[in-house]
């Protein structure tokens, strides 16, 4: 004999009437990946590895995830996209960083070249910009030297190469 609610499955062993409680794993990984996606967006790698941490087996989490894609909750490269312009606009990060960080997120590497590609070379440039002349109003009282070399050093730890670190030198200088 099987009873069955929404959450547990119960089954009661026909010789010794005993009760074992299994947990509905199908409504437990729907649930937690669904509160991860209500946080914020996720990539599918990401919930993939939270699914895995919390217990659920990978073909329950891999029919999940794919339930999940097809209804349009978690779309990789919408997500790509997103997390690229973001970052870019909000941290001041290259298109290098934001490779590393999406890759972290287990976003495949086609999909990240897509989204990269939509950023302009200006729109890398001109975030350089503005992070360098932020920089360069808060080392305003150091002397030219120190002041290029803090930039410079700012702009490395960001992921910029020396083309766009020299440009941007060059005029805020």
């Amino acid at each position: 004999m099987s009873i069955s609610n929404s959450s547990k499955k119960q089954s009661v062993n026909a010789e010794s009437g005993a009760t074992s409680v299994a947990p509905d794993l199908h409504g437990a990984a729907m649930t937690i990946a669904t509160n991860a996606l209500a946080m914020r967006a996720k990539s599918r790698g990401e919930l993939a590895a939270q699914l895995k941490r919390r217990g659920i087996p990978l073909e329950i989490a891999d029919d999940v995830l794919d339930r999940l894609e097809r209804s349009k909750l978690i779309d990789d490269l919408e997500f790509a996209r997103v997390w690229s312009r973001t970052r870019l606009s909000s941290k001041k990060i290259s298109k290098r960083v934001l490779a590393q960080e999406l890759r972290k997120k287990e976003v495949a590497d086609d999909l990240i070249a897509i989204a990269l590609d939509e950023i302009s070379t200006d729109d890398e440039y001109e975030a350089a910009l503005q992070l360098g002349e932020r920089k360069a109003r808060s080392l305003a009282n150091y002397a030219e030297d120190v002041r290029e070399r803090r930039i410079t050093s700012a702009l490395a730890r960001k992921g910029y190469n020396y083309s766009i670190i020299s440009r941007v030198l060059k005029e805020i200088a």
